[in-house]
């Protein structure tokens, strides 16, 4: 893939993430207008269309009234649509490769609002809010005439989560907050807020994330030992043990101390633990706070390093030899 190529694939990918992640209100005109459009591309007459402020005031609506659901027939036709497009694809198999990787894994990678949407009665759905695959089409050329890509383009581009039914269609405002930072690959975004809602809805409504991950409020707002202990959740409890503090959750928790060593060039120990289902390293910041005090931090390592200076080695990707040989770290 050429730089130009690059530079154009990464555009895409930014312009559909902010499509993602946009907190301007919907346009509800656009988005009646193409979802309208693929209830007539299935056959269907135009649904009435019922618009909520956030994805809970949608599941209350749903709980409520129960309605013929449309998502798999809508699943089915998108599939076929994409059959279509994928047939009459006119790039190279090199370049489509390449926009995967460029455009598509990072956007599929994504912790997005999208995601933190919960609709029981078909959990495929929120699925296809996934902008990666438009982004995807967005980049390769195809052959023009496959009908329903445009529609849900411009639906993905004027509003919200939307789920259609025979004669209704529900559709979510977007929201009016949303907390991102860096995935830990390059393009990669994920929703979080360390310290409140990840995303607020416009009925003041929020959801909860912790890179990218959906978790109850208390992971961010009140997490404790025994709250972690209690959760079944491999992925909350340790979503709420980084919130908290490895350092201090292994010392309300008295985790099992596997070895100790000298920090090599860093006046400080080096503390490597089992605690619950991972392999610790407990390490103390080189540089000194502004209050004086150094910080303390947990490092999750390979289950199987029994050295704590291998461990801290291993964070670095070098050898623990080479390791020793540092004079300071930071």
């Amino acid at each position: 893939m050429s730089v130009t190529t690059r530079r154009d694939a990464a555009s895409i990918r930014e312009e559909w993430l902010r499509v993602a992640l946009s907190t301007e209100p919907a346009d509800r005109p656009e988005a009646e207008s193409a979802i309208a459009g693929l209830y007539r591309l299935n056959g269907l007459p135009p649904p009435r269309f019922h618009w909520v402020s956030s994805p809970a005031a949608a599941a209350d609506l749903l709980r409520a009234h129960r309605h013929e659901s449309l998502t798999r027939l809508f699943e089915a036709r998108r599939q076929t649509m994409t059959r279509a497009l994928d047939s009459g694809m006119a790039a190279r198999p090199g370049r489509r490769r390449q926009v995967f990787w460029q455009v598509v894994d990072p956007l599929a990678r994504s912790g997005l609002p999208n995601r933190l949407v919960v609709y029981d009665h078909d959990r495929a759905w929120p699925e296809v809010h996934d902008v990666s695959w438009l982004a995807g089409y967005d980049c390769l050329p195809w052959v023009p005439g496959v009908e329903g890509i445009d529609l849900w383009d411009r639906a993905a581009r004027a509003g919200g989560w939307w789920v259609p039914f025979r004669q209704v269609c529900v559709v979510v405002d977007r929201p009016c907050v949303v907390h991102t930072q860096p995935g830990p690959e390059p393009g990669v975004v994920l929703v979080h807020g360390d310290d409140g809602p990840a995303v607020v809805y416009r009925d003041g409504r929020s959801a909860y994330a912790w890179r990218g991950l959906s978790v109850p409020p208390w992971v961010v707002e009140e997490p404790t030992a025994a709250r972690i202990r209690d959760e079944s959740d491999p992925d909350i409890r340790l979503a709420a043990i980084q919130r908290m503090g490895w350092p201090e959750f292994v010392d309300q928790t008295a985790g099992r101390l596997i070895a100790t060593a000298p920090d090599p060039g860093n006046d400080a120990e080096l503390l490597l633990y089992d605690v619950m289902e991972h392999t610790v390293l407990i390490v103390v910041n080189g540089t000194v706070e502004r209050d004086g005090t150094r910080r303390r931090y947990g490092l999750i390592v390979p289950e199987d390093v029994a050295d704590p200076v291998e461990a801290a080695a291993w964070t670095y990707g070098i050898t623990a030899p080479l390791y020793r040989q540092l004079v300071r770290r930071t």
